[in-house]
């Protein structure tokens, strides 16, 4: 190709047709203007084109790392609730007619602590990074960062309520709690002396004013835990949806 263009020149320089050669010359010019504006046409479509893709790419990292963690919350969150519940049924209901079994039950419940420790690696990596500078929602962008701000206020308030939990009730069952660990356990069940004995221990443990108020003020800081956790759940949910449709936009 270029040594046909140079067979052009030369003949047209060799016939004195300097009218005729100024005319290529300029559409000559003219021609490779225009292959490099082609050039960085295609160049700046296929940037954009990794653009996209990276942008895609961040999405579906994000969106799969919250919906782990979301159903990791879910089943943390949904233990937190059963707590509450038992808190509640040692506080507001009469246990003196409750089976034994039961109210063990209760007691492991009510004790048993549960903390909610997400996965952050993936967004940790992209703030270190700048990645997340590529989610062109900002919108969005400010949700996702906003996210783990609402997941610390959550999980402070689990940590009052398993340091509450330790030390409190946790201590006065370890100084009080005389009901055989085999019979606790499901291993064996009580005998008739045992079924008499535990039901006064419970009798006097459920209605004395100490644990009353108790756990009273455990079920103050769980009811904060419950609104928080409802508050995560639904920012999870909602974010997901979110993703999902900002995912379907840039794809």
């Amino acid at each position: 190709m270029i040594k046909f263009f140079r067979k052009i020149r030369r003949r047209l320089l060799t016939e004195n047709k300097f009218s005729s050669y100024l005319i290529y010359a300029i559409g000559e010019i003219i021609l490779v203007v225009i292959g490099i504006l082609i050039a960085l046409q295609i160049d700046n479509w296929n940037e954009k084109k990794q653009l996209k893709e990276e942008q895609v790419k961040t999405l579906k990292s994000l969106h799969r790392a919250i919906k782990i963690n979301s159903t990791e919350f879910d089943t943390i969150f949904n233990a937190q609730i059963l707590r509450n519940k038992s808190l509640q049924d040692v506080i507001f209901t009469d246990v003196s007619n409750l089976p034994n079994t039961h109210l063990d039950s209760l007691i492991k419940i009510n004790v048993r602590n549960h903390t909610f420790d997400p996965s952050t690696g993936i967004y940790n990596a992209m703030i270190n990074s700048g990645k997340i500078e590529l989610v062109a929602n900002e919108t969005l962008k400010n949700r996702i960062s906003k996210l783990y701000d609402i997941v610390k206020d959550y999980q402070e308030s689990e940590d009052e309520i398993t340091a509450y939990t330790k030390e409190h009730l946790e201590e006065y069952y370890i100084n009080n709690y005389e009901i055989d660990p085999t019979v606790l356990a499901g291993l064996r069940d009580r005998t008739y002396l045992e079924e008499e004995r535990d039901k006064t221990l419970y009798n006097k443990a459920f209605t004395s004013f100490k644990i009353k108020n108790m756990y009273i003020l455990l079920l103050n800081k769980m009811n904060d835990v419950i609104l928080k956790g409802i508050n995560l759940s639904s920012e999870y949910q909602e974010l997901i949806k979110d993703l999902e449709n900002e995912i379907e936009i840039q794809s």
